[in-house]
């Protein structure tokens, strides 16, 4: 999404679009889709900087933990970033070239942090988590399982 900064009128640059990102931004992820993303916000000029303010919403789909099925995930993100209006690189690589900025880098990596972990559908909600000779273990049962044969080299540790 490139911002032609010419635009901007009496310091600020009203934005109101809805965008949709190519599938190749998140085919290395766990996104299995992701809605046309709304994007609302401001852009505001000052003397050395860009300063912009934008909220996004949208639904990704993600796989869920248990049993891989779709999962629909909302998502709401606030982006409050400054960008410094000499053009030289600030931390995330952005540049203003030719009087213009390109603002995609900050929509995908605030849609990236939002991604969850985990996330699990409402059918799961209810599954069976052990059966005849096995159950599923949280990560901190894991961790705090002992093997019954190391639990003998404990005893030699003691002494």
């Amino acid at each position: 999404m490139k911002i032609d900064l010419s635009e901007i009128k009496n310091n600020e640059l009203v934005i109101d679009n809805v965008i949709t990102l190519d599938k190749t931004y998140y085919e290395n992820t766990d996104i299995r889709s992701l809605s046309p993303i709304k994007v609302d916000g401001n852009i505001y000029s000052d003397e050395d900087f860009y300063s912009v303010e934008l909220k996004l919403s949208g639904e990704m789909i993600l796989p869920c933990s248990i049993s891989l099925d779709d999962v629909v995930f909302p998502f709401e993100v606030k982006i409050d970033e400054t960008i410094d209006q000499t053009g030289e690189e600030n931390e995330e690589s952005l540049k203003i070239i030719d009087n213009t900025l390109d603002i995609m880098p900050i929509i995908w990596q605030n849609i990236v942090v939002e991604i969850p972990t985990k996330v699990t559908c409402s059918k799961c909600e209810n599954i069976k988590l052990e059966g005849d000779g096995w159950r599923l273990l949280s990560e901190e049962e894991k961790n705090a399982e002992i093997d019954p044969r190391l639990e003998k080299l404990r005893d030699l540790l003691d002494d």
